[in-house]
């Protein structure tokens, strides 16, 4: 029998591939799509990397490494790695990309909500029975 926190893992790693997966789908299909017809999309297909980022970071913390931080803690952790890593290539590339900084904003906004909806857990807190 599988233990709760193995399952849990799981599930998280599942979730981190699966966004994976759908970033490179979208990488190869939908962004030239977009870009060849001229799509006004709101800059999804120039940000959905940094949109996607932070849960694939927590997905890819607690499945790894979840010993050490709450869920709201590495939401924030996860969306200021993106912010900053963003900010640094801004100055490298002398242009700060502002729609990728409020993406990463966004999507750690809504991480957060979507914790306190459905109350995830960190691996550990999970029993096993």
């Amino acid at each position: 029998m599988i233990e709760q926190s193995e399952n849990a893992k799981m599930i998280y790693r599942t979730v981190g591939f699966s966004l994976i997966a759908l970033c490179i789908v979208l990488s190869f299909v939908y962004r030239p799509y977009a870009y060849s017809h001229h799509l006004n999309d709101f800059h999804l297909a120039d940000s959905y990397t940094s949109f996607f980022g932070v849960p694939l970071g927590v997905c890819f913390t607690q499945a790894y490494r979840s010993e050490k931080w709450s869920i709201p803690k590495n939401i924030l952790y996860v969306a200021l790695l993106l912010i900053g890593w963003e900010l640094v290539d801004g100055f490298l590339a002398q242009t700060i990309d502002w729609v990728d900084v409020s993406a990463c904003i966004i999507s750690g906004c809504l991480m957060y909500v979507l914790y306190l909806v459905f109350g995830f857990k960190r691996v550990e807190d999970y029993k096993d029975e």
